[in-house]
This record gives C-alpha cells, sequence and structure tokens, in this order.
C-alpha cells in the first residue's frame, strides 16, 4: 500500500507542477505562487506491492484483536486452573490435618499406656528399659511418671545415664525439639 501512495504521491506532484505551466499560457496577470521544490521519483523503480503484502495489511487490525481475544482467553483458562488446583490443594491440606490428629491422638494414647506399662513394672526392670531407649523418649515418660516411681528407676540406673535423664529433665540439655515418646 505504501508503494501505491508513493506513485499516487508522485503523479499528483507533477499534476501540481504542471498546473503554472499552463496557466502562464492563457496570460493571466496575477503573480504565480513561489513554487515548493519538487521531489524526483523515478515512478519505475516504484513497484506496487504485492498481494501477501497487501493480505498482511488488510487483515493486520483483525489479527491483533483475534491474538488479543486468544491471550484473554488464554489468561481465563490459566487462572481457572489454577483455582482449581488451589481448591485441590486446600482438599489435601484437610485430608492430611484429619491424618496428623489422627496419628497424634493415637500416638498420645499409646504414649500414656507406655507410661503406665512404665509405672507398673519393678524400677530396676522399668530402669533397663529407659537405659536402652533414646534420650527424649525415656525423659518423655519419666516426666509423665509420678515422682516417685520415676526416682525410684532413676535409682535403679546406671549413674551417668540417670544424670544425663535427670539434665534433660531439667532442661540444662537441650535434645532435639520432637515428640515426648
Amino acid at each position: 500500500m505504501p508503494s501505491d501512495f508513493n506513485s499516487f504521491r508522485a503523479i499528483g506532484l507533477l499534476a501540481l507542477a504542471a498546473i503554472p505551466l499552463v496557466v502562464s499560457g492563457t496570460g493571466a496577470t496575477a503573480q504565480s505562487p513561489r513554487q515548493k521544490p519538487t521531489v524526483e521519483i523515478d515512478v519505475e523503480t516504484v513497484q506496487p506491492p504485492g498481494d501477501s503484502e497487501l493480505y498482511c495489511k488488510n487483515i493486520a487490525e483483525a489479527a491483533s484483536d483475534a491474538r488479543i481475544q486468544w491471550q484473554t482467553w488464554k489468561l481465563i483458562s490459566l487462572e481457572a486452573r489454577l483455582r482449581d488446583r488451589i481448591s485441590e490443594l486446600q482438599r489435601t491440606e484437610k485430608d492430611f490435618e484429619k491424618w496428623v490428629k489422627r496419628r497424634e491422638d493415637l500416638l498420645n494414647e499409646v504414649e500414656d499406656q507406655v507410661v503406665s506399662i512404665i509405672g507398673r513394672m519393678r524400677p530396676d526392670a522399668a530402669a533397663a528399659q529407659l537405659s536402652t531407649t533414646d534420650e527424649e523418649a525415656a525423659v518423655g515418660v519419666l516426666l509423665k511418671l509420678k515422682a516417685r516411681v520415676a526416682s525410684s528407676i532413676l535409682d535403679e540406673m546406671e549413674p551417668s545415664r540417670a544424670a544425663q535423664l535427670t539434665q534433660s529433665m531439667m532442661g540444662l540439655t537441650k535434645p532435639e525439639p520432637q515428640r515426648s515418646f
């Protein structure tokens, strides 16, 4: 299209340049306006636009609108997928929370049963059991036992292990924060 415009422009300029020649031949006494410099355009080198160029120019606006519409649709689609994924993750999170609560309840129940079993054992047998368990579990059990029972169990333990557990119970050494059992 710009090539057509340029060729029409060149023809128009040539026609404007020819008007003063025709007017001066009629004998008009009016002073002719100053002539603007003319641009010489070689009409032979200007080629008309090709079919593909014309097609692209004709559909450029429609293609731009279609691209914007497609991008909008794509964003809406992605937003819907994102909302679905978020709701799915929220459902999964609720399921995990239920499972964690059930697990915590079960562990508390088991822990209470273990504490009651250890509490009913003879102090020497309970000391042997707690000496082989990890420090956190032993401290958790001893803290849940009655003071009299815990002291008799600690009395039956090896003195270094009993001192270590006692320090942990007092909080002088910080065991890794996990479950007490």
